[in-house]
């Protein structure tokens, strides 16, 4: 080994090392807001069904989903009830990362156990 090429192995390890670094943090932001995306539709998801009961007990199905989303950490930008049927979208946010907020919005639909839709009577 030259005496120009000393410390040459210390500067690459450095950078090696870094380079695992900045892609540890980027995997960690990647599974962040997978996990976030997971948790907006399982709150629309629950969100959906419990709208859907309430309203076949008839109390209001959407009060019943917002206040389930919400227990879900979610919330509820949209609720359509539609003869039991509850359409909801679901809203959740990431904390602020370098500056930006990242939002997940999820659609889901329940309908009750003997809802039967139009047309589908006579199959």
């Amino acid at each position: 080994m030259s005496r120009s090429d000393r410390g040459s192995i210390t500067a690459h390890a450095v950078w090696v090392g870094a380079a695992l670094c900045a892609v540890a943090v980027i995997m960690t932001q990647v599974a962040v807001a997978v996990r976030v995306h997971h948790q907006a539709t399982s709150a629309a998801d629950l969100a959906a069904l419990a709208g859907s009961r309430a309203a076949s007990a008839g109390r209001d199905g959407c009060a019943a989903a917002r206040d389930v989303a919400r227990r879900n950490g979610a919330r509820l930008v949209r609720c359509r009830m539609d003869l039991g049927v509850a359409t909801v979208t679901a809203r959740r946010e990431t904390d602020r990362w370098w500056g930006r907020v990242w939002t997940f919005e999820v659609d889901a639909r329940a309908a009750p156990a003997d809802y039967v839709p139009a047309g589908a009577a006579g199959r």
